[in-house]
């Protein structure tokens, strides 16, 4: 069995490779923060436009609540390692 370690570096990576893949086929990549409210999330797009939104409890649906600016958008790929 592996140590912790291990286990978050293959978490990590596995979700990096999902995120990849939703991306390259033009889907947005949802990104969880305990910073928000708990029915709240980042949504990352494609074009690199970062919004904030509520997912539905059934998590088949979402609001945007905002478009994040360039600054916050930086500031969210730097907190996640989104690049």
């Amino acid at each position: 069995m592996g140590t912790i370690e291990d286990l978050k570096l293959v978490s990590k990576t596995a979700v990096q490779r999902l995120r990849k893949q939703k991306l390259e086929n033009g889907k947005p990549f949802l990104v969880w923060s305990k910073r928000l409210p708990k029915e709240q999330s980042y949504l990352e797009y494609p074009d690199k436009s970062i919004k904030i939104v509520k997912v539905s409890p059934t998590l088949r649906s979402f609001i945007v609540i905002r478009e994040l600016t360039d600054l916050q958008v930086q500031a969210i790929r730097r907190e996640f390692d989104l690049y």
